[in-house]
């Protein structure tokens, strides 16, 4: 059995409806392409922006930035300043503490002695002076230089040590107790007067050494030297 569809609708209401829906779908065709005509915009809009504050930012730093010659002499200039400040915390910076130097000698002194004072200064080698005629160092920093020891340091620490012992005896300990203690060096009695006191006689005394600072104390009781070209050598 064949089915079949009457329409009875008229043909002009008919032709109404497509129209209807034929304008419907154009408006929302047009409505679709709008959207996205207006997103595109938007989007470009913005992708312009940011295109032109990113020229902007880069015209700046263009302009107000460093080239690149004043960086690296800016750079240069800088680890020039630090290798300098670095010479000159190394001729500063002493290799070993004050306050070690004073308790060792008080606890080397004997029984009967008494410090009265302790001196300790800082002493350098001067360079020797070029002879403004050829630049040549001067004949006699020549003779000093030659006629100097060859381990002789060339930065030292001057102690002086001065106080009151009961005798000879007590003193010449003392000074034998300070030069086999290390870093001590050149030990030896500059003054020894006998000094009257009431109901004895006392030996007032003053003993200087140099402590070495051209070295790198490792421990207590040892030192490793620093040769002049650079190389270790134990002392």
């Amino acid at each position: 059995m064949s089915e079949f569809v009457v329409d009875f609708l008229p043909k002009e209401l008919h032709r109404k409806g497509l129209m209807a829906t034929s304008r419907r779908r154009s408006a929302l065709l047009l409505a679709l392409l709008g959207s996205m005509v207006v997103g595109v915009g938007a989007h470009s809009w913005n992708r312009f922006r940011e295109a032109e504050s990113r020229r902007a930012v880069s015209l700046a730093l263009t302009t107000s930035g460093s080239k690149v010659d004043d960086v690296v002499d800016r750079l240069a200039g800088e680890q020039r300043e630090l290798r300098r400040f670095l010479g000159v915390y190394d001729r500063l910076a002493l290799p070993v503490e004050q306050s070690d130097l004073v308790a060792t000698i008080t606890h080397l002194m004997p029984e009967r002695t008494s410090l009265s004072m302790l001196r300790l200064e800082v002493r350098e080698e001067a360079p020797a002076k070029a002879d403004p005629a050829d630049g040549k160092p001067a004949p006699k920093a020549k003779a000093k230089a030659k006629d100097a020891p060859a381990k002789a340091p060339s930065r030292w620490m001057e102690v002086t040590v001065r106080g009151f012992a009961a005798s000879n005896g007590d003193l010449y300990e003392l000074e034998r107790r300070i030069a086999n203690a290390k870093p001590f060096e050149s030990v030896s009695v500059s003054e020894n007067k006998p000094t009257d006191v009431p109901g004895s006689r006392i030996q007032e005394f003053a003993i200087t050494c140099r402590v070495p600072l051209d070295v790198r104390y490792a421990r207590p009781g040892r030192a490793d030297s620093f040769a002049a070209a650079g190389k270790e050598s134990t002392r």
